[in-house]
């Protein structure tokens, strides 16, 4: 039989920690699933990598400090979601009412904040706001497919925290960048 922790059955989380730390470009930290208790929250904290959270469903806060240190209010529901940078303080608390249901990754490499730097992703803007479906989508189901497959090889797992990566970039681009028709852009 499935034991109680604070109130969640085990079924409503999943979570798994990476063995291996010998990937430089994209490295995989912690990941996992949770099905949260109205109210739950998680905070303050700060993290030393990359920690995004999808939402499949419900909603929640996160309170998240900006570049300058100041905290700011965000709500978030299904279909988005959002991104805690190195070291940025953060809180996230799940609706009272209708509670999110997510998916989270942590990673960090040395290219990660040049592949970020393209998309609408930041300190000021930390909500995942998809322009595209059929990327977000895919970006879910990788995510979803890292989180229940912990018990593949370490470079298989890496694998799809490329393709994460890559339809996380697509699907947030960011459309403020400006386009020009210089061969050399």
């Amino acid at each position: 039989k499935l034991e109680s922790m604070e109130g969640l059955k085990m079924s409503d989380l999943l979570f798994h920690i990476f063995p291996n730390e010998n990937f430089i470009d994209l490295s995989l930290y912690q990941y996992g699933y949770e099905k949260c208790a109205p109210g739950h929250s998680f905070g303050p904290a700060a993290r030393n990598h990359y920690l995004f959270h999808y939402v499949r469903s419900g909603t929640g806060t996160l309170m998240a400090d900006d570049s300058k240190g100041v905290t700011q209010t965000y709500q978030i529901r299904s279909g988005q979601g959002f991104m805690i940078f190195p070291g940025q303080v953060n809180t996230y608390i799940a609706d009272s009412n209708v509670p999110w249901e997510y998916i989270w990754v942590e990673f960090d490499g040395l290219r990660i904040t040049e592949a970020l730097s393209v998309t609408d992703l930041s300190k000021n803007h930390p909500v995942y706001h998809p322009h595209a479906k059929e990327q977000r989508d895919k970006m879910a189901e990788e995510l979803s497919y890292i989180c229940h497959h912990a018990e593949e090889s370490p470079f298989h797992l890496i694998g799809h925290l490329y393709l994460f990566l890559d339809y996380l970039i697509q699907s947030a681009h960011s459309t403020q960048l400006v386009s020009s028709s210089k061969m050399s852009d």
